[in-house]
């Protein structure tokens, strides 16, 4: 896949996608917008600059897949008559696991070919999707009337199928901001989560603990689970509200400034340090990732559900989170997958992997490279996918913090 920067950088430039953001936003419903390539894309594009080959899990080899393309009427038939793009769309989905940048605006040839063939207008590598909240049951059933949010449902369907770009449309759990009591650390407030990791200050000889802003704010007194003093919180990142019946909206809400912030409409970070009082053990790490593609393998380590293995997933153009019943609407941030330890994908291959969950809050999230890059801070969760604020961006706030350099 393209890095995150290429693909905020591509939605930028799009006047379709924002187009079809602004007329989205415009249903209350709505809680966010992801953007994500198309990995048959990512696939075609690979082999014709010579990243990849044709994949030979289904016994054909490279010549039989020029043969195919060779002739589109012949791929046209085949795709219609089998399970074919389906699966080669979740193999491609499946095969990176390290670091990808690509040219989004770069032609396809094979990607155009199947378009055409396939009698689709699109020529876009990208994929939106909107997510809105589960509907909610209302008195005006009771007399054969629509309910509100059915009403806006039907809206927002009119409204997608309207668009000159692909758009999915999914109805996802509200997400949450991820803590509970008793695990990792706990503030003086009585939230508690997960010391992710630590910055050192070699200048002043000082060791600084990093996890979110709804774990712990400026002043608190942090402790382990045990009760053991850990320090206290000496910087933070509140983040601002989503005020009420305000769609989170990446187009119209004000971008904070300085980039990456929070405020005045939307938050980038979720961030807090700790000074530390006792020492903590870390694993070795290389440094702090300057750059991240969808896709790529990664840890999370967390206080509540020990060390999972995921994948990098789709960037949120914006996303909004609750946490005790107010609403903040997040910029940027990643998804995180889960990665199923059995060979399936879909409902089944959920079942079958672990998700960071309440009480991981403030967990690092490493690349899979050995030794390991500082990646993000994973900060939320919906019960099917997690969430991460980028490492880089807590990295160079941590250093305006306090002043100084700090290395992992």
């Amino acid at each position: 896949m393209a890095n995150y920067d290429q693909i905020r950088a591509y939605f930028q430039q799009s006047e379709a996608l924002q187009a079809t953001v602004r007329r989205a936003a415009s249903v209350p419903l709505v809680q966010g917008f992801t953007l994500d390539v198309d990995p048959l894309w990512s696939l075609f594009y690979d082999i014709e600059n010579g990243l990849a080959d044709w994949p030979t899990e289904d016994g054909w080899r490279t010549r039989e897949w020029r043969d195919l393309f060779d002739h589109p009427h012949l791929l046209f038939r085949y795709a219609y008559e089998t399970d074919f793009l389906y699966r080669l769309r979740f193999r491609a989905a499946h095969r990176y696991q390290g670091y990808r940048s690509r040219d989004l605006h770069k032609e396809v040839k094979s990607w155009t070919m199947l378009q055409e063939e396939l009698g689709s207008r699109r020529s876009s590598p990208m994929i939106m999707t909107v997510v809105h909240r589960p509907l909610r049951g209302s008195e005006q059933e009771g007399r054969n009337e629509e309910s509100d949010d059915q009403a806006q449902l039907r809206t927002l369907v009119g409204l997608i199928r309207e668009s000159a770009v692909p758009v999915r449309l999914e109805e996802r759990p509200v997400a949450r901001l991820a803590f509970a009591a008793g695990d990792g650390i706990q503030s003086t407030n009585k939230r508690s989560g997960t010391l992710g990791g630590v910055l050192q200050d070699s200048r002043a000889k000082k060791s600084y603990g990093v996890t979110c802003a709804h774990v712990a704010a400026s002043g608190d007194i942090i402790h382990g689970s045990s009760g053991a003093l850990v320090g206290s919180c000496t910087a933070d990142t509140a983040p601002v509200t989503l005020s009420s019946g305000t769609v989170c909206d990446p187009v119209n809400l004000a971008v904070p400034n300085p980039s990456p912030g929070n405020g005045p409409d939307l938050n980038m970070l979720d961030s807090a340090l700790i000074d530390l009082a006792i020492p903590i053990t870390m694993p070795q790490l290389a440094g702090v990732a300057k750059s991240l593609s969808p896709g790529q393998n990664v840890t999370i380590s967390g206080a509540s559900t020990g060390i999972t293995r995921h994948k990098l997933g789709s960037l949120c153009l914006s996303y909004s989170f609750n946490q005790g019943g107010q609403d903040f609407c997040f910029r940027d941030a990643i998804e995180i997958w889960p990665v199923s330890w059995a060979p399936f994908g879909g409902p089944l291959g959920h079942m079958m992997s672990t998700l960071p969950t309440q009480g991981d809050s403030g967990a690092w999230v490493l690349t899979d490279d050995q030794p390991a890059y500082w990646a993000g801070v994973f900060f939320g969760e919906d019960g099917y996918r997690g969430f991460a604020i980028r490492g880089s961006w807590v990295h160079s706030w941590a250093e305006k913090s306090v002043g100084s350099s700090l290395t992992v």
